[in-house]
């Protein structure tokens, strides 16, 4: 059995591409020193085996009670699931990267996993005019957001491969929390943004208050898109051997999925 490579590259054209890090140890390294935001998606988006020893870095370096914020009920991200029907006694890592490139929902563009974020704003005009410029702030402004995360579930009965999988989808889980990590923060930026917002308008209409702000929501969007794209391409690694990944083993390339904005000022428009 060897070593194979699946790959998360989000955002970017379909291409095969071997990463060059080392897969010596099928337990994955968590970084617990991290914001509670990012250790409750990987709380909620790994596997038992995964989940268990997160808690239990958790708990030994920050204690019970942080570890009891994280796992009470609403204070983690759901994530669906798209199943994995191999046999669960398969052991061959090309197999499965084999399965998994051929079966994958979002092979075409997004390899195994798949983060969708979208994000919606409301407020309305408020006009002012000096020296004949007409001027609009948005008030009462408000910003939501939307994240989808669909990883692959499969419960291999094999101890290496179980162990194997339960490394990989860790070490994916880790790396779609932080474009979770990300879509939060960007939450926040564009609700400052838009409370800040102050655009220059042709007439007191909706309709030329709508134009101008979705410029520049556009803007933004644009904006958070590049930060996501700033932490890919990603390789996780599917290690059944324990020794450095063979060269001429890839898994598949892909996206962290789509993201939208809604214009929300009575009926929302989709933008």
């Amino acid at each position: 059995m060897g070593a194979a490579l699946a790959r998360a590259d989000r955002r970017q054209p379909a291409r095969q591409r071997v990463d060059g890090r080392s897969a010596s140890a099928c337990l994955p390294a968590f970084d617990v020193a991290t914001n509670p935001a990012t250790l409750r998606a990987l709380m909620a988006g790994a596997d038992a085996g995964t989940r268990e020893r997160l808690a239990d870095a958790v708990q030994r370096r920050h204690g019970n009670a942080a570890l009891q914020r994280l796992i009470s009920p609403g204070g983690a991200l759901p994530v669906q699931r798209w199943a994995v029907t191999l046999p669960r006694a398969t052991s061959d890592c090309e197999r499965v990267v084999t399965y998994m490139n051929a079966h994958s929902p979002y092979r075409a563009d997004s390899g195994w996993a798949r983060t969708d974020v979208s994000f919606s704003w409301g407020g309305d005009p408020s006009f002012s005019e000096a020296d004949g410029v007409i001027t609009a702030t948005v008030a009462n402004p408000t910003v939501t957001s939307t994240v989808h995360v669909d990883m692959p579930a499969w419960a291999p009965t094999n101890p290496a491969m179980a162990g194997a999988w339960s490394a990989m989808t860790g070490d994916l889980r880790a790396h779609e929390a932080r474009h979770e990590g990300i879509a939060s923060d960007w939450e926040s930026e564009l609700r400052s943004r838009l409370s800040a917002l102050t655009v220059t308008v042709a007439h007191r209409t909706t309709a030329a208050f709508t134009a101008a702000v979705r410029a520049e929501w556009r803007s933004w969007i644009a904006e958070h898109q590049a930060a996501q794209r700033a932490i890919d391409p990603y390789t996780a690694t599917l290690d059944c051997s324990g020794e450095a990944p063979q060269a001429n083993s890839a898994g598949s390339v892909g996206s962290a999925g789509s993201v939208g904005s809604v214009d929300v000022l009575g009926a929302a428009a989709e933008d």
